[in-house]
């Protein structure tokens, strides 16, 4: 049974920081420069097709922009990412062991 938690002040400082993230926006231009993924793995983080991904990179009357939306997904993985290979190792063992004793219950 999943009992309620109460956010403690921690938690109301993490939702400002994430507020400030939230609102950011990056154009796909700017993450590639961060991070090489493929068109195809773009289309899987913004939830859209391989052909829209394209357009957004393509010049002329097939030119089409990502929307705010796509944009600040990008921020957020970009700022997810970031955060991740930031995170001392020895909380990433201690999520992972985490994660494997739910998954065994």
């Amino acid at each position: 049974m999943i009992v309620a938690k109460t956010p403690t002040r921690r938690h109301w400082e993490l939702f400002k920081v994430y507020k400030r993230w939230a609102a950011k926006q990056m154009e796909p231009e700017e993450f590639l420069k961060h991070w090489a993924v493929s068109y195809e793995e773009l289309a899987e983080l913004c939830g859209r097709s391989k052909s829209t991904v394209a357009h957004w990179f393509s010049k002329g009357e097939h030119h089409r922009e990502p929307s705010e939306a796509d944009k600040r997904r990008l921020a957020e993985i970009h700022a997810l990412w970031n955060q991740f290979e930031n995170e001392p190792v020895h909380l990433r063992e201690i999520w992972e062991r985490k994660r494997s004793r739910r998954r065994s219950e």
